[in-house]
């Protein structure tokens, strides 16, 4: 069993609040993990029981007669009524760590839950392994730079390709590789186009959705642009807008703001889309190993999507909420490139700019543009690569293997 970061903030967070409410994209672990921290006391409940979903959604007080707390109730978004039974419940109780809930990461559910608990409950957010939590190394903590000697890289180059192109849904970890392709198949069909048909009422069909999603692999860590997509998708501007925001909310694209603050005068205003899982991603790209990835005129932003996923989800995984987000200035002049910082952490004031290459041999011109950022406002630099090991290009530019994030 893989332990998982985010374990000990739900023990923390369990001592604190009434009910805990564990979130996250269909089959990234939610079940899994509350039954790996759940005691021995705590009835556990699966609504996708025909005769304990019965009872829930037709007899709230009987469900919990039967079912009393501490309890955990998977599969919550199947009984919504059961939500208002919760309050009730918890309100009549002042102990804490009374319920635990899981449930697709559905905006009606979240909003549902929290509006009817507020005060109650908090949401915990689950993503897909981390390459930490895969090295079994899970209390590695939210990634600052810093150079405390020369270290090798936690996974050979192989390795890490391998780990991009399988990505972090825990069955897939143990599939075998002529499987993985069925696995996603199933994945996108009954749960990402399932929940999209549930909250959407939309028609689309499967090869139009498979289409669709294609072709947002293909701008996989681009700008956003939704009159492009739905051009070359054949739907209105509107449905992409709203089929985008629907992936977002499920955990399955992600998207990063550009920087604007005071400090930086950023031209460009749209948000970047990035897969959360880049085995989701390489799979509509059919890339089906690190050879196929490495040919691939995509590798790059491949690359540069795990990077960035790995970064943020170290950091949300670890409780640590600083803001992230990219930096690109237009050419002023044809013919001239963009000044352009691929990844920005902002902490308690200060900018750390990453500049992300699939590359072994970093060299310090790629990180020029770092110095856009005020000094006063800039922490050290990374170079995040494939680099075998972790070192200084400067005394404010630090070279750091992917794996170790």
């Amino acid at each position: 069993m893989i332990e998982r970061t985010i374990s000990k903030r739900v023990k923390s967070l369990s001592e604190d609040f009434k009910v805990l409410l564990a979130t996250g994209a269909r089959q990234v672990g939610k079940t899994t993990l509350l039954k790996m921290l759940r005691e021995d006391n705590r009835n556990y409940i699966n609504l996708d029981n025909r005769t304990s979903l019965d009872l829930a959604k037709n007899d709230p007080e009987m469900f919990f007669l039967v079912n009393p707390v501490p309890c955990m109730i998977d599969e919550v978004q199947r009984a919504p009524g059961l939500i208002l039974k919760i309050k009730e419940l918890v309100d009549s109780d002042d102990r804490k760590n009374q319920i635990w809930l899981t449930g697709s990461q559905k905006p009606r559910l979240k909003k549902h839950v929290a509006d009817t608990l507020a005060g109650r409950v908090v949401a915990v957010d689950v993503f897909p392994l981390s390459q930490a939590e895969k090295q079994c190394e899970p209390y590695r903590p939210s990634f600052y730079p810093s150079f405390n000697g020369r270290l090798p890289a936690c996974w050979d180059n192989n390795e890490t390709l391998e780990n991009i192109v399988v990505g972090g849904y825990p069955e897939l970890q143990y599939i075998k590789k002529e499987n993985r392709a069925d696995w996603f198949n199933s994945y996108i069909s009954t749960y990402i186009l399932g929940d999209i048909k549930d909250e959407d009422d939309t028609n689309i069909n499967i090869l139009d959705f498979q289409k669709f999603m294609m072709i947002l692999a293909a701008r996989n860590a681009e700008p956003v642009n939704y009159s492009s997509i739905a051009s070359e998708a054949n739907l209105s501007a509107y449905k992409v807008k709203n089929l985008i925001s629907l992936l977002v909310s499920y955990g399955i694209i992600y998207l990063l703001p550009p920087y604007s603050g005071n400090v930086l005068k950023s031209v460009v205003k749209t948000p970047r889309m990035y897969f959360t899982d880049s085995g989701l991603c390489c799979h509509f790209l059919g890339i089906e190993d690190s050879d196929g990835l490495l040919s691939h005129p995509l590798a790059g932003r491949i690359f540069e999507s795990y990077a960035v996923g790995e970064i943020i989800r170290n950091a949300r995984n670890n409780a640590d909420f600083a803001s992230f987000y990219f930096y690109r200035e237009e050419p002023k002049n044809k013919g001239y490139g963009s000044a352009e910082i691929d990844l920005i952490k902002e902490k308690s004031g200060v900018l750390y700019p990453f500049e992300i290459k699939l590359n072994a041999s970093p060299v310090l011109s790629m990180a020029r543009w770092f110095e856009r950022i005020p000094e006063d406002k800039r922490g050290m630099g990374t170079i995040v690569c494939m680099s075998r090991e972790k070192t200084m290009l400067s005394k404010d530019v630090l070279v750091l293997p992917v794996s170790m994030i």
